[in-house]
């Protein structure tokens, strides 16, 4: 098989990857606070998710990209518990 033949993976964006990580650690915060004694930073927290979900879908949608289900999903839920 030449080199031709060959499929080519889709390069991610620095900027892509960046976002990605950003929806990881606002997940990861909203988990912490869900669990903690003090519920008030919780709103905080979930709100700090939607921004960094819209943020990464957008950069999705302008790279041509589709949006999994499961990530539209999230993002609706975000949107109507705000």
């Amino acid at each position: 098989m030449s080199a031709l033949d060959q499929p080519v993976a889709p390069r991610r964006s620095d900027e892509s990857v960046r976002l990605w990580n950003q929806v990881v650690s606002a997940r990861t915060l909203v988990a912490l606070e869900r669990h903690s004694p003090v519920g008030s930073s919780l709103a905080t927290a979930r709100a700090e998710l939607l921004v960094a979900l819209e943020a990464y879908v957008l950069s999705l949608t302008a790279h041509g990209r589709p949006i999994p289900y499961a990530l539209r999903d999230e993002l609706r839920i975000g949107r109507l518990t705000r």
